[in-house]
């Protein structure tokens, strides 16, 4: 379906837990206190809300966290949510922790493609940054799903200090797409504030030579999953290099115009903007068969309401107060 503003609405990230195995300054530091497991969604619930969101015109699902991995048997829900009619793709974005122990289960399951967050490669910089000494078991994980078939993307969370030439050379040496995400003043994302991503661009092409933006609809290296209306990245060829760098500029060159995108959080909380706290809470209608008949409603009017754009330029107007965890990756 549409929204008030005419975008078309056809992408769902599902938080499945508030869970992660790091503590990434940025996302959730320490140890927060967690949700009690009651109130997480069951896998069923979770399908029936997919199902209610088909009937909507959403066919693309991505699976998050807090740490997708962590949570029993995700392989299952993937599964299960193929098993959905109408449902076109499903994806997950993991910390890659985990991603070697199960990337067997992952693909058997029908897994379409994988992001890996790798915010540096250097094994003293990610244990202050995520709190653990897990950096070869991350890329031991990404080794593996290249190795699976399963199309791999690498985010970059774009912040102070990042030695993005590493990011960009490992990417290039494995034929990996990789993209530089700004940080969002979403929770404590707002203490580490990086610079834009067209300071970033410029700071490649002194190296790699000028950029060209990739048109989806003649670019050969373009996989399927990054075809238009897939996701926000902007992507380019460097002259120097041999492969795809994109940008995910919420800040500098926000892309409210085409974002094609709403959020299930873990608990059922149904959100349309990253800036906002409005929404809907599902939970007690998934949760209650005499209104069972209202999911679609309810779910409609959320996806109608969406936002025209974020004011992430005014932290002022910033409604959503939760941490990344908890709203869903």
């Amino acid at each position: 379906m549409k929204d008030q503003y005419g975008r078309a609405i056809t992408y769902m990230r599902i938080s499945i837990t508030d869970r992660c195995n790091l503590h990434c300054q940025y996302c959730m530091p320490g140890e927060p206190k967690q949700i009690p497991r009651e109130e997480i969604l069951s896998y069923e619930e979770i399908c029936q809300t997919a199902e209610a969101a088909v009937n909507l015109g959403i066919t693309h699902f991505r699976i998050t966290g807090g740490e997708p991995l962590v949570r029993k048997d995700c392989f299952r829900l993937i599964r299960m949510l193929h098993q959905i009619n109408g449902v076109e793709r499903v994806s997950m974005t993991t910390n890659g922790v985990l991603l070697f122990s199960f990337m067997n289960e992952l693909a058997s399951a029908g897994l379409d493609d994988v992001n890996v967050s790798l915010d540096t490669l250097n094994r003293g910089e990610f244990l202050h940054l995520t709190g653990k000494d897990s950096l070869s078991s991350v890329l031991e994980g990404i080794e593996a799903a290249v190795e699976s078939g399963i199309p791999v993307k690498l985010n970059a969370v774009n912040r102070r200090g990042m030695d993005w030439r590493s990011l960009v050379s490992y990417a290039e040496s494995r034929k990996i797409p990789l993209r530089f995400i700004e940080m969002m003043p979403i929770g404590h994302g707002k203490n580490h504030m990086g610079s834009s991503n067209e300071e970033l661009l410029k700071q490649i092409e002194e190296i790699y030579g000028p950029a060209r933006p990739v048109e989806n609809s003649s670019d050969p290296g373009n996989l399927i999953m990054e075809e238009q209306g897939r996701g926000p990245a902007r992507y380019y060829r460097f002259q120097n290099l041999n492969t795809k760098i994109g940008f995910i500029s919420a800040i500098h060159h926000r892309f409210c115009e085409s974002c094609n995108r709403v959020r299930l959080s873990s608990t059922g909380y149904l959100k349309a903007c990253l800036c906002y706290q409005q929404g809907a809470d599902l939970r007690p209608i998934l949760r209650d068969p005499a209104q069972s008949d209202d999911l679609v409603r309810v779910m409609r009017e959320v996806i109608y309401r969406k936002p025209r754009e974020h004011d992430f330029d005014h932290m002022k107007n910033i409604t959503e107060k939760k941490s990344m965890n908890r709203i869903g990756g």
